[in-house]
């Protein structure tokens, strides 16, 4: 009895140890070795090739705010930074997915597309590219325009705060 209780353990003790040591455990979210001695990050304003105003400002002003949130990189302006994060907004489409029964909208969708990149801003070098990044958010409408328009406004924002969080992420945890 003494003996196979000895074994086990030691048999579990050794697979304890192999699978510390052998797993490269690491916390999630703050490890990415391209980013080994990069401390800074600059995100000019984004390019817009959509007709909604303004969106390149929500989209920039998104993005800075999750880098500047999440403390990992430094959020600086381009002549000091070690990173650049390049936007384009492509595209923006509004589409009706909902009605009441006399035909008039309830509720849009706002699907959005970006093309995003990250370069080394000494050598120009890109490090990470994303092209038609895509996410879509639902609000509500109805008669009152500036009701409405608040609506859409809101959506946009949170579009552009979830798409920074998820390029954000993409960025520090390895790509």
């Amino acid at each position: 009895m003494k003996k196979e209780f000895a074994f086990i353990m030691a048999f579990s003790l050794l697979l304890l140890w192999c699978m510390a040591v052998g797993c490269g455990y690491h916390r999630a979210g703050t490890y990415n070795p391209q980013l080994a001695g990069i401390a800074t990050i600059a995100i000019p304003y984004f390019k817009n090739t959509t007709f909604e105003p303004e969106a390149e400002k929500i989209f920039t002003h998104a993005f800075i705010n999750e880098f500047i949130k999440s403390k990992r990189l430094r959020v600086v302006s381009e002549p000091d930074a070690d990173l650049i994060l390049r936007g384009t907004i492509r595209k923006l489409i509004e589409d009706t997915i909902a009605y009441n029964r006399d035909d008039k909208a309830l509720e849009y969708r706002m699907d959005v597309v970006l093309d995003v990149q990250l370069e080394r801003r000494q050598t120009g070098e890109v490090l990470w590219k994303r092209k038609n990044v895509r996410h879509s958010e639902e609000f509500p409408v109805g008669d009152n325009i500036v009701l409405s328009e608040a609506a859409k406004r809101a959506a946009l924002g949170r579009l552009a705060a979830d798409l920074a969080e998820r390029v954000h992420d993409s960025i520090i945890q390895g790509f």
